[in-house]
């Protein structure tokens, strides 16, 4: 308890002058430190967070914050690395390795793990990530210890995961392929509640080892050309333990809503479907329970000053679960705790964000937010305070709007909300004005440019640090550093998004100051210091000329065109990705041959189909059939599978591949024999080209049935060939859901 909860004795903000001869044993700095650090240990931001923690949130100690300890590990983790951004230019030759160490790094943590394993994240892994999650899989399988994972992702609206298909991916990975006797126990699973999923990004290892911060897992945006810039962080201690227990809750939940009885009359998790809530979970293998177990804490605690003297540092986790709260009054703790550092600023506060608006499109010749959304009125308003009310310098590095990495369209990532450094600048003077009426219009255009500095991120190479100078540079960082003697570094955006996060108050002014000159110092450098004055990107007159700009969501303001257009923009926001979809009827096969043999029964069909583009790479994750036992040369499905955000999708190519499935009571015999393969090619399908309108999911899915309804399906019979017979078919029916944009 004396981790986390005040002791009575408060701490004292003014120090007895020390006497003359104090002097040679007690340095400047060592007095500082003494003046602003509370009993137990804290600083006075980590204790302002904690107050707020404790006040509105006791509830929830130890389950979405705590106030622990651990060591950093290394320098933070940049991609690309650091030395790209100060010095070096990506080119082409590096272009597929400049920041290979992550995933390598992420692979190498989950290899240690000897019980257990929690990893979470926005979305599955792919590309690289993917490979090395499943090397440090099969290392784990190795080894031949019994450890228990947990992967868990979030079911985004428009973009749900196929666990199954993630599953096999890993599990059966081409090159880490793990043996069907293997020690580990692995659950996979994702979640949605309303407009709330998984966003946090963590990787716990037995309660030791931890990684977490705002990388998602998604190779052309993190590890090709002109990548998106974020940070990690690598930790070990007593702080891995939250971690687990974060994720916990998550977990919980996709267990309450699977038990449910009308949860198993729903269609699969990864179909895309507008349902309020949406779960899935798979194992592997097969034979472990239908649920994960909870993570129980082991270690043994110790007093936080007795932790920071044999050389921990002090952090205070902080995370919230957005709709899975069940009483606002209580909800979300990390925002508290994130108003609450604010608040305590007394000299600086600098901020490496994505963006502090609410996603936004262009409206009636202005940008406005999204319908529903608005900006974030608790941190903007103590923003302003603490510039007008105490004179701390606001220093903030945005991703510039509609930054794009690698060759994405802006429908695949978009990295940039949509507004200007001036908007941004401009809400945080108009937040003064509302919380402080009498404000001095003079003082307040004063603080622009003198307290007040803004800047899109840049390298040393400019706005792109790519060799071509395409596009710009995002940022998809979330970091913010209060008077220079502490920092959170976590999962959690500062504009307004009801997800589930979680991050580190990292509460030491060493560690601060190592990642200042790690990160912060070169990156505002390029930012901000190195611009000329007349190529910055704040211009104090637009800024203190557009104060009186609504740029909230007014939808009583708009025309019906207008708003029309809004919620079709925000349809469109929130289902992320491309528009383009396909939907595969998978139907029947004909005169497979018998991979069992004579006198041993029939081939126990299943069909594995996947996009690719037209350099062969995967475009969308693969989905596999159900098995049909004994289904002899001529088995039915009958089932439908989805594929969405295909980008050029008319110059992709769908790949089939049917497998037999070798098993005895449950236990795999051997490898699966191939029974052959096949292939589409998606530019000779009709109906591609889309219509004035929209067509919905709806159409070609029936509820309760995995039987696509009427719709303009094309029926197409595929050649399956395996070298030995040359006979076979599959029939299937493909649907462009509306036809698709180029």
């Amino acid at each position: 308890e004396a981790l986390s909860h005040k002791p009575e004795q408060k701490r004292v903000h003014t120090m007895v002058e020390p006497r003359e001869e104090e002097f040679s044993d007690v340095s400047e700095a060592d007095m500082n430190a003494a003046a602003n650090t509370s009993p137990d240990g804290l600083s006075y931001v980590a204790d302002a967070a904690r107050d707020a923690l404790n006040e509105k949130h006791g509830m929830y100690w130890r389950l979405a914050w705590n106030v622990s300890y651990g060591k950093v590990i290394g320098e933070i983790l940049q991609t690309p690395p650091k030395h790209f951004f100060v010095s070096e230019q990506l080119d082409y030759d590096r272009a597929q390795t400049h920041s290979d160490y992550l995933p390598e790094k992420m692979g190498e943590i989950i290899a240690r793990a000897e019980e257990w394993v929690d990893f979470t994240s926005l979305g599955p892994p792919d590309g690289k990530f993917l490979d090395a999650m499943a090397k440090g899989l099969k290392a784990l399988s190795d080894s031949g210890r019994p450890v228990v994972v947990r992967i868990l992702t979030g079911n985004i609206i428009g973009m749900p995961t196929d666990n199954d298909a993630l599953a096999l991916a890993l599990c059966k990975h081409a090159e880490y392929a793990l043996p069907d006797d293997t020690n580990l126990k692995i659950w996979i699973g994702s979640w949605r509640k309303g407009t709330t999923w998984n966003h946090s990004k963590i990787i716990a290892v037995d309660g030791k080892y931890l990684l977490q911060g705002g990388h998602n897992v998604w190779d052309p945006h993190y590890l090709q050309k002109n990548p998106v810039r974020d940070l990690t962080m690598e930790a070990e201690g007593l702080v891995a333990e939250d971690g687990h227990v974060f994720a916990n809750r998550m977990w919980q939940y996709i267990e309450k809503k699977e038990r449910e009885y009308w949860n198993f009359l729903r269609a699969p998790g990864w179909v895309p479907m507008l349902y309020h809530s949406r779960t899935g979970v798979c194992q592997w293998p097969p034979s472990v329970t239908p649920y994960p177990p909870m993570y129980e804490r082991k270690a043994e605690l110790v007093p936080l000053p007795e932790a920071i003297e044999r050389g921990e540092i002090p952090m205070v986790t902080c995370g919230r679960f957005g709709s899975l709260h069940h009483d606002a009054s209580t909800a979300n703790p990390s925002d508290s705790a994130i108003v609450a550092m604010l608040k305590s600023a007394k000299t600086s506060i600098k901020l490496s964000l994505q963006d502090l608006g609410p996603i936004a499109i262009p409206v009636g010749g202005r940008v406005r937010a999204l319908p529903g959304l608005g900006w974030p009125a608790d941190y903007l308003r103590e923003l302003g305070l603490a510039m007008y009310e105490r004179g701390v310098d606001v220093h903030i590095v945005l991703s510039p709007p509609n930054s794009i990495p690698s060759d994405l369209s802006a429908t695949q990532a978009n990295y940039g909300n949509g507004w200007t450094c001036n908007d941004v600048a401009a809400m945080i003077i108009r937040s003064i004005k509302e919380n402080v009426p009498e404000a001095d219009e003079e003082r307040l255009g004063g603080l622009v440019g003198l307290n007040l500095k803004l800047a899109y991120l840049r390298s040393s190479k400019g706005a792109c640090d790519w060799e071509n100078k395409e596009g710009k540079s995002g940022n998809h960082s979330k970091f913010f550093i209060v008077d220079d003697i502490c920092y959170y570094i976590g999962s959690q955006n500062l504009y307004v998004a009801n997800l589930a996060e979680w991050g580190i108050i990292v509460d030491s002014a060493d560690q601060t100051q190592k990642v200042m000159e790690e990160y912060w110092n070169p990156l505002w450098a390029a930012a901000y210091e190195n611009v000329p004055e007349t190529e910055r990107d704040c211009n104090i007159d637009e800024i203190l000329g557009s104060l009186d700009i609504n740029r909230n969501d007014a939808l009583q303001d708009l025309t019906p065109e207008q708003q029309e257009a809004a919620l079709l923009a925000k349809k469109a926001a929130m289902a992320g990705g491309s528009a383009n979809r396909l939907v595969v009827w998978l139907k029947s096969a004909a005169n497979l041959r018998n991979a069992d043999g004579v006198g041993r029964g029939s081939s126990d069909a299943y069909v594995v189909i996947s996009v690719v583009d037209a350099d062969g790479k995967v475009v969308s994750p693969p989905q596999r059939s159900r098995v049909i036992d004994d289904g002899g040369p001529n088995p039915t499905w009958n089932e439908t599978m989805f594929f969405e955000g295909l980008e050029n999708p008319h110059s992709c190519t769908l790949k089939v591949k049917i497998l037999d499935k070798d098993t005895l009571l449950g236990v795999q015999l051997k490898r699966d024999d191939d029974l052959g393969s096949g292939s589409v090619d998606l530019g000779t399908i009709e109906g591609n080209e889309r219509p004035d309108k929209e067509r919905c999911w709806s159409r070609c899915f029936s509820f309760g049935n995995r039987k696509p309804a009427k719709g303009r399906f094309q029926d197409i019979e595929v050649v399956i060939k395996d070298g030995k017979n040359e006979d076979a078919s599959l029939f299937l029916a493909l649907d462009a859901c509306g036809g698709w944009r180029v």
